[in-house]
């Protein structure tokens, strides 16, 4: 056999390898090396009230285009390494917040199974959290949705850089309208129960044992923090954030899982606005998550209730409980319609003279949305959201999207 023939069924046998429906796969033939590459390509045309709600900041338009471009790596070295990263680039992780173009690595996990399998899996990196069952399912192609549910995507009364818009007299001044109200507060600097799916660097361990699922995460920053929170340089671990989460799977129609979570909440940035003697690791964010799913046959049904309290220096501890509950009914083969409906409650807090008064208020918010795999390849979703916040008539109520979706 010459060198041409050689390269040839080389080449042959290299695109045997390649399978196309979910990216580009690579494997040596005895199984110890993979490769995958996975490209997607989505574009997101917004319409809705000024200011935006769900995190989005269309920079006082009506109308916003949101394109994304992820490109997925993943490695498997035998059965006990496994290299995972997502590089995306977009107008934001929110969309409109970097409206000129943003390019990061979302996703970066390093993972060792010890035990060749499920059991026990120790990894390193930039990954959803593991507290509830949504942060890993906000993606395009797994979210029935355009948006990620209420407790994930809405900006709240916490303000995550300085300790002094969370004073008695701060609260009360935008409660009593001196002062803008949340609704028209850069979400920049103010915080959301959970800012979708968190990804803060850390470390965990995770695993799946007959019917039950585990997981530990060690990460830099709270779950309500921004993403400009995450990365390596704005936190150093001396005030980091731990979660967990227990999970039940009863049968294959049910599924349950129980979370918990606590770190500081303030941006490292805030330390030196801390007056004598406090430090960051003194205002803590407790949360507590209940998820549920349910299936059956075309239908599936999936909620959480998430418990979150704030610690502050003067204004007493503020209590939020926000929920959500949705519907996904598969209508025909390839496509679906999906409903969901969420609240946030919020207790009172300190005000002047220790008067009570609200720190942020209740919102809730009921959406809609249909979806059609037009090929394996190709997706189309539409989603209309209605928003009301009570006690604030500047608040932005109607947000319409329509997204189309490619992914190889």
């Amino acid at each position: 056999m010459n060198a041409a023939h050689f390269t040839v069924c080389a080449l042959v046998a290299l695109a045997s390898k390649l399978a196309a429906q979910h990216g580009w796969e690579i494997s040596l033939a005895d199984g110890t090396l993979l490769l995958a590459v996975r490209p997607s390509l989505e574009t997101t045309a917004w319409a809705g009230d000024a200011p935006t709600a769900a995190l989005l900041d269309f920079h006082g338009d009506s109308t916003f285009i949101a394109p994304r471009f992820t490109l997925g790596l993943d490695a498997a070295l035998g059965s006990h390494w496994f290299l995972h990263t997502a590089t995306r680039w977009d107008r934001g992780f929110d969309p409109g917040e970097r409206s000129a173009g943003d390019l990061r690595l979302d996703e970066l996990i390093l993972r060792f199974r010890p035990l060749g399998d499920a059991r026990l899996n120790l990894q390193l990196g930039r990954f959803p959290t593991v507290f509830g069952a949504t942060a890993n399912q906000q993606d395009f192609f797994d979210n029935p949705f355009l948006l990620a549910p209420l407790p994930y995507a809405q900006t709240i009364g916490i303000h995550s850089r300085l300790p002094g818009p969370l004073s008695p007299a701060a609260i009360a001044a935008r409660a009593s309208g001196n002062a803008p109200p949340v609704s028209q507060l850069d979400s920049q600097n103010w915080a959301s129960v959970i800012w979708g799916s968190s990804y803060a660097l850390g470390a965990a361990v995770t695993g799946s044992i007959d019917h039950f699922d585990y997981a530990l995460e060690l990460k830099n920053a709270s779950l309500s923090s921004h993403p400009d929170s995450w990365t390596l340089d704005s936190g150093n671990f001396s005030d980091p954030t731990l979660t967990a989460r227990l999970g039940y799977r009863p049968t294959a129609a049910w599924a349950l899982g129980l979370s918990a979570s606590k770190g500081a909440y303030l941006d490292e940035s805030a330390s030196q606005a801390l007056p004598p003697g406090k430090d960051l690791a003194d205002l803590q964010q407790t949360t507590l998550g209940l998820d549920l799913r349910w299936a059956h046959r075309d239908l599936i049904l999936s909620g959480e209730v998430i418990a979150s309290r704030f610690e502050t220096l003067d204004a007493g501890d503020l209590e939020c409980l926000a929920w959500f509950i949705q519907a996904r009914w598969k209508a025909a083969p390839g496509a679906w319609l999906a409903g969901r409906f969420g609240q946030i409650h919020f207790n009172d807090a300190r005000g002047p003279a220790d008067v009570s008064t609200p720190w942020s208020p209740d919102v809730w918010r009921a959406e809609i949305a249909a979806g059609w795999q037009i090929t394996p390849h190709i997706l189309l979703k539409v989603h209309h959201s209605y928003t009301h916040t009570t006690d604030d008539d500047s608040a932005p109520e109607h947000l319409t999207g329509f997204g189309l979706g490619w992914q190889l």
